[in-house]
């Protein structure tokens, strides 16, 4: 067997990466952090959610949509242009892997590249997600939800990737944990891991992937859930997804009160809340002229990677899109402050170019802010809609 490093310096012999990071880079490498963690959370919200609906049952069906979110990932990086130029095989595919989990481990050092043959091996401390849903879940459910999760993706991605690729992985009970990807020919290549966090524009993209394929695990898993269960497969949709949204919107809310503040928009939108995941605008991106207030949050959002992954189904996509989308922001705003009042007036999962964000708290209005129809009216030299 031959250990593998994850880089290799161009010119020179095989070497294990400096796992330092440039100052200019850690800013997305938190985001990159908290978008990953965020399938553990989307993972965690449909498995209690399954769970409790349709038991068993259900869990096949979560089970089954994971598998197809694994076949549109395989598909994607095998279309994706790195393909064409650096071909197709196990280096390849854990070089242009579309999540984050191999970068962090390399970026954490716990990350185990071994080569023997046709197979290269990737192995970790345990199971990428464990800890995180541990911690929520306790162990033995963290390790039910994952094994719905982990060996059916791979099983899809490696059906999407084709190029005579097979992935067997370990039982995430199993510590250490790994998994085994081997292809028809030998493993020469080292995955040049690493790499990424020097090219900053490398980094955005990661973290926009990384993001919008929380879209996939969602999408496929709702069509998976309704094709079973009909409405009642829905509803469960809606509760997961408003509990993945109330989550996260609970922990800002006791962020901004432990700080003694009010719970505004304003203070919502800061980085000592939302803005925390995504400083730089760089994942979603919205327009220039925004209103934020106290009782205001009016933004226009152009790029979200998630409404990307929707569209890729058509309006089937959109459809499946807008149940998760609708409940997640309920669950996110009216968890952090429960009169928020959650309103768009063109939102991307209902087929539109924009997501006009026109959400308000009726205490907290005055008369310097605009009424969402008064923005979206006003000339863009109006000092109410800056």
């Amino acid at each position: 067997m031959q250990d593998l490093p994850t880089t290799r310096p161009r010119g020179g012999p095989m070497t294990v990466p400096d796992q330092a990071v440039p100052d200019g880079a850690l800013p997305m490498m938190a985001s990159l952090r908290t978008f990953q963690d965020y399938h553990w959370l989307m993972l965690k919200v449909f498995y209690d959610a399954v769970l409790d609906a349709h038991g068993t049952a259900g869990l096949a069906q979560l089970a089954a949509g994971m598998r197809q979110a694994g076949v549109f990932r395989g598909t994607a990086m095998r279309d994706q242009p790195a393909s064409f130029v650096a071909g197709r095989g196990p280096a390849q595919l854990v070089e242009h892997w579309d999540t984050a989990e191999w970068q962090l481990g390399a970026e954490d050092g716990t990350l185990r590249v071994t080569a023997e043959g046709p197979t290269l091996t990737l192995t970790l401390p345990e199971a990428p997600g464990r800890a995180y849903l541990a911690d929520l879940l306790g162990d033995v459910d963290a390790v039910a939800a994952l094994a719905a999760y982990w060996a059916p993706l791979l099983d899809g991605v490696a059906e999407g990737y084709g190029s005579g690729v097979a992935i067997e992985v370990d039982d995430p009970t199993v510590r250490p944990w790994g998994l085994r990807i081997t292809g028809p020919d030998r493993v020469e290549q080292a995955p040049r891991l690493g790499s990424r966090t020097a090219d900053p524009i490398r980094m955005v993209e990661v973290n926009r992937r990384t993001t919008g394929l929380l879209a996939a695990m969602q999408m496929y898993v709702t069509k998976a859930l309704i094709d079973t269960f009909d409405a009642s497969g829905e509803e469960t949709v809606r509760r997961a997804a408003y509990r993945f949204g109330a989550d996260r919107g609970s922990v800002i809310r006791e962020r901004i009160l432990a700080l003694g503040k009010p719970l505004t928009m304003a203070n919502f939108a800061s980085t000592d809340g939302l803005q925390e995941r995504d400083p730089g605008e760089a994942v979603f991106v919205f327009k220039e002229r925004q209103h934020i207030s106290d009782g205001a949050y009016y933004l226009d959002c152009t790029y979200c990677p998630l409404a990307e992954v929707w569209a890729t189904e058509g309006p089937e996509g959109l459809r499946l899109g807008y149940l998760f989308d609708s409940s997640n922001h309920r669950g996110l705003f009216q968890s952090y402050n429960p009169s928020t009042e959650v309103r768009w007036t063109s939102v991307k999962s209902r087929g539109d170019h924009v997501c006009r964000f026109r959400f308000t708290v009726p205490e907290f209005l005055t008369d310097n802010d605009p009424t969402p129809e008064e923005f979206d009216n006003a000339p863009v030299h109006d000092s109410r809609g800056p």
